[in-house]
């Protein structure tokens, strides 16, 4: 009771008491409730400091009140699974009810999990729209456990164990970064059944930053959900295995105009002459009343059709269904149609390539690698173009988030060599920029030092940029640098591209690197 006493007058200041207002009407038991107080004030102590390192996330408040909206309205039931019992440690949910492990992060998964929409993605093969789906709903739940997996109200700490999957977690903050998370927060929740926003994702990303890019991260974002969902799930990669082969199949038939209209002009005419037959029957009381009992004889009593005007209606849907069949054939005889057909199956077959296990892992990593190029460019693009101070320092906060992303289960973004070359690049622009805007001071005449330092500063776990110092000393004839928290020392450095006999820098100085 102690407890729960402390911890309600923590959130009553905190939260306005809406999280206890919604507590008090629900029949929880009395630990779930103080899980759930305690999960929350974690929330609310780390959120400022997420908010600051992460820039394009929810407002704190708005994060809270959504996560209280969900309990209030979602979610009828918590149970907590006993934690010697290794054999349920899966976390569920179901029909608003939640079941999972008494700890805070798997409650916090439970209730980003439980409002979910199924499929998300439209008006492309169903196959796909599944695994860009999942992908999706997966990385909004990694997403939305980082305040409380990564923050604690005194540092940031990234540990990749933690993270359920690393290379979606990675698609989805890179999704982030193109179109931003208020855009893919709409997609997640959407209940318009009328708005593509996967087309809006490709318009979005190309009016930004052009065709070409746009095709490149379209196209990696496709192949990584399908080959991601081909290595968790063996029955996918089977039925994707088997649908390259059909679509391989139709593509080659298609590749002989002459032998495909004529394969679609003798399935027109098979379903004309269904047609002229339904017509008979529904025209005739007698072959009415003779297919009623030959379809009844091989029917289930509960399935059994109730009367010969029902099996009318019936037939008259199934002429609807064939008319729109011959209809859709009509249209494949044009040759705008054809060429759209066969440049849909020729997309689809570069996606559903699946490959042996070892090939696959392979072919994912280096699509990962490809995304990533593009994901830079799109980050030096917006340095080149900003002329404000302040989306500047955005931007260097953003690349600082990026950086520290991890892309395996050893190493952050940052230090993969294959992707060195594009981030020196960026680095360099966002240098010059930053100094040129008077954003941070100019340390030597030395653009190559001035953008080491930069670099070093942008992998810092440093909450606030605008509180580091620095300073470089020469240590038995290496140049250090040293960064500090304001007056706390976080770390110190070897730099690599200070020349030992031509040092025109000034030592042992304190220095703020921000203006």
């Amino acid at each position: 009771m102690k407890k729960e006493k402390l911890l309600n007058k923590i959130v009553k200041g905190n939260f306005n008491n809406n999280l206890e207002k919604v507590l008090s009407k629900k029949d929880f038991p009395i630990e779930v409730k103080n899980e759930l107080l305690t999960m929350f004030y974690k929330i609310e102590t780390g959120y400022d400091d997420y908010y600051t390192i992460k820039r394009e996330a929810f407002d704190k408040k708005d994060y809270i009140e959504n996560l209280i909206s969900i309990i209030d309205k979602n979610c009828k039931k918590i149970l907590f699974i006993n934690k010697e019992d290794t054999s349920e440690e899966k976390t569920t949910t179901n029909k608003n009810e939640i079941k999972c492990l008494p700890i805070d992060i798997k409650i916090l998964e439970a209730l980003s999990n439980i409002q979910k929409n199924e499929v998300i993605v439209k008006d492309v093969d169903e196959d796909i729209a599944k695994s860009l789906s999942n992908f999706l709903n997966k990385g909004d739940t990694i997403n939305k456990l980082e305040p409380l997996r990564d923050f604690n109200g005194f540092s940031w700490n990234v540990i990749t164990k933690d993270i359920e999957d690393i290379e979606y977690n990675l698609m989805f903050q890179n999704l982030i970064f193109l179109v931003g998370n208020e855009f893919i927060n709409k997609w997640i929740n959407n209940s318009d059944s009328t708005i593509d926003y996967f087309s809006l994702l490709k318009d979005e990303i190309e009016q930004k930053y052009g065709k070409t890019i746009q095709n490149k991260i379209i196209t990696d974002l496709i192949k990584l959900s399908v080959w991601k969902e081909a290595a968790l799930d063996n029955r996918f990669k089977k039925k994707m295995e088997s649908k390259k082969e059909d679509l391989e199949e139709e593509f080659y038939e298609l590749e002989n105009r002459e032998m495909y209209l004529a394969k679609i002009s003798k399935l027109k005419k098979k379903k004309e002459k269904e047609i002229k037959n339904l017509d008979k029957i529904i025209n005739s009381k007698k072959l009415l009343q003779n297919e009623y009992n030959k379809r009844n004889e091989s029917l289930p009593l509960e399935k059994k059709i109730f009367s010969t005007r029902v099996l009318k209606e019936k037939i008259k849907k199934e002429r609807e269904t064939l008319l729109k069949e011959i209809n859709e054939y009509n249209q494949l005889m044009t040759p705008k149609i054809f060429l759209k057909k066969k440049h849909e199956i020729e997309e689809n077959l570069k996606y559903i390539d699946v490959y042996e296990d070892i090939e696959l892992e392979k072919e994912i990593k280096e699509t990962i690698i490809s995304l990533q190029k593009e994901i830079i460019k799109c980050i030096y693009n917006d340095a080149e173009k900003t002329i404000d101070k302040q989306q500047l320092i955005n931007i260097l906060y953003k690349l600082r988030y990026y950086n520290l992303i991890p892309i395996d289960e050893t190493q952050f973004i940052y230090q993969i060599n294959k992707l060195s070359k594009d981030l020196d690049k960026l680095a360099k622009s966002l240098t010059n920029k930053a100094i040129e805007m008077k954003l941070i001071i100019k340390i030597t005449d030395d653009d190559n030092i001035n953008k080491e330092i930069l670099e070093k500063i942008l992998v810092s776990k440093i909450i606030k940029l605008e509180d580091i110092n620095i300073k470089i000393t020469n240590e038995k004839n290496n140049i250090y640098l040293t960064i500090y928290d304001e007056e706390t020392q976080e770390n110190k450095v070897k730099l690599e591209n200070i020349s030992k006999q031509n040092i025109k820098i000034k030592l042992n100085k304190k220095t703020n690197l921000f203006i």
